[in-house]
């Protein structure tokens, strides 16, 4: 028994006229949800534009973390730098402190050969062999300062490559998981149901800003089931 079309209404349109001037304004999107759900063309156009949104929202993570790290280089590099003029200072001022010594030692040697008489031979011997070991040990504080610099900078140099390596496993993890979660919302989106043809037109009563509301329809475009109801009670 063929009983007609049912209308359909939403009793929750239009009761916040607001938010749907600013929805239509933003987003160019209707205020009665039943608007697309009536009708396959509108809902094939949204499902156009979310799935273009997604798309661009699917760019977004990877750029971020792009930026992400190009900032971070950015800031290692920086870090490196004032880093290194440290180094270089502090490499110079030890230089200019050794030089220094090595300067007064050999100004001390020739004030003290100025002094010596040249009977007293046996001093000069001292002498000499006090200048070798006050240079030797000034080379060895040197030697000791820069070995202790370069073992610093190598120990940073170990803690940039281990974070690094753990970046790169990070962003594989983050990968793996992007890819399931993009499967699982294919899954629950579109279910076993993606060749299933969709009825062309529904009926539907969809509420009008002036307070109207559109008569239902049928597909064949007679008046549905309750129209010919009430004109058959009219009539009697």
């Amino acid at each position: 028994m063929d009983y007609g079309t049912t209308l359909i209404k939403n009793p929750t349109a239009a009761h916040a006229p607001a938010i749907d001037a600013k929805a239509a304004e933003w987003g160019n999107v209707e205020a009665d949800i039943l608007g697309y759900l009536s009708d396959v063309s509108k809902l094939e156009a949204f499902a156009n534009a979310a799935q273009d949104a997604e798309q661009i929202a699917s760019y977004i993570e990877p750029f971020l973390q792009n930026a992400r790290t190009y900032f971070e280089s950015m800031q290692q590099v920086t870090e490196g730098q004032v880093e290194w003029t440290e180094l270089r200072k502090k490499f110079g001022s030890t230089v200019a402190k050794s030089i220094a010594k090595i300067r007064k030692l050999n100004a001390e040697f020739g004030s003290e050969m100025e002094t010596i008489d040249a009977q007293d031979r046996a001093n000069l011997l001292k002498i000499e062999q006090k200048r070798k070991h006050a240079i030797a040990e000034v080379a060895a504080e040197l030697n000791h300062a820069l070995q202790m610099e370069i073992f610093r900078h190598q120990n940073k140099i170990s803690g940039i490559e281990l974070r690094n390596k753990a970046n790169q496993q990070r962003q594989t993890l983050q990968q793996s998981l992007r890819e399931k979660r993009q499967e699982l919302m294919q899954r629950a989106r579109y279910g076993n149901r993606l060749n299933a043809s969709p009825t062309e037109q529904i009926p539907v009563s969809i509420h009008q800003s002036n307070g109207t509301q559109r008569s239902g329809i049928s597909a064949s475009g007679q008046p549905g089931f309750w129209s010919r109801l009430w004109q058959g009670l009219g009539n009697r």
